[in-house]
């Protein structure tokens, strides 16, 4: 038990450092300068449909930042080329607006484009002897972020999520390159053009690439001929077949609006 003396004195050492602190009635306390609070920044990936997609998909704000850092964003004109097959690889890229044509070129000038691209994929990562193994051209304006690929493949090693997350978009690539080639080694030119239509309209919608009917397709027809390993006029030939049998009507500019897409479907064997 604390005497009075005691009580008195500890009673006065306080009031002491009451009055040092201000912690007076009517006096203010003293406290330390506030620090401002740290908001997080805003990202450019805040406004991308990718933020959801493949690489960045199990990424947090830190880390997508950290990612970004690895390159930058960058833009291309339509028709300019993104990458060419043979060149060494410096970057590959992730679309954030545009589409982009992957293709390969024969010496004779040949071309036939392997895959097409839309916002949220990737393009420009498959190599052959640390060379770009094909050419990427934009089929429109293009916006993308560039990724310095040792510093990417170095920042994979450490996060097995993003890893994992790199493995699941080059197996859907690789899908979609299988049923490419079904589509090449086994539909007719008609069901070619029907399939090409319906996927190309499902994907413009899911990445918001397009979403009303008239259907821009942002592809000459010589461009979807080296696509579907056809030549200009058999695509135009089926274009045709299906506008007589009303499944999509065509519009001046060269639009397609698709006039029953479970019949565009059908016709192209679109499954799933």
């Amino acid at each position: 038990m604390f005497g009075a003396p005691q009580v008195a004195s500890s009673w006065l050492v306080c009031y002491d450092c009451m009055v040092r602190n201000g912690a007076i009635p009517g006096r203010p306390l003293a406290f330390g300068a506030l620090q401002p609070l740290k908001m997080p920044s805003s990202l450019p990936c805040d406004s991308c449909i990718g933020r959801t997609l493949n690489l960045c998909r199990p990424l947090d704000d830190v880390r997508l930042q950290h990612l970004l850092s690895l390159g930058g964003i960058r833009h291309w004109k339509r028709h300019e080329t993104l990458f060419r097959a043979g060149d060494p690889i410096g970057a590959f890229f992730k679309i954030r607006k545009g589409i982009v044509a992957v293709a390969h070129t024969l010496d004779d000038g040949r071309r036939q484009i392997t895959a097409l691209r839309a916002p949220g994929d990737c393009v420009g990562y498959l190599d052959r002897d640390g060379r770009y193994a094909f050419e990427g051209q934009a089929l429109t304006d293009v916006e993308a972020c560039a990724f310095d690929r040792r510093k990417f493949d170095a920042y994979v090693a450490q996060h097995p999520d993003l890893a994992a997350a790199l493995v699941e978009a080059l197996s859907s690539a690789l899908k979609q390159s299988g049923m490419l080639s079904l589509v090449l080694g086994q539909l007719r030119s008609t069901e070619r053009v029907a399939h090409f239509l319906a996927e190309i309209s499902a994907l413009y919608a899911e990445r918001h690439v397009s979403f009303a009917q008239p259907l821009t397709l942002h592809m000459g027809r010589n461009e979807i001929a080296d696509y579907l390993g056809l030549t200009i006029e058999t695509v135009s030939r089926s274009i045709g077949k299906l506008k007589s049998r009303n499944i999509i009507a065509l519009v001046e500019s060269g639009e397609v609006v698709i006039l029953d897409f479970e019949r565009l479907r059908d016709a192209g064997k679109v499954t799933g």
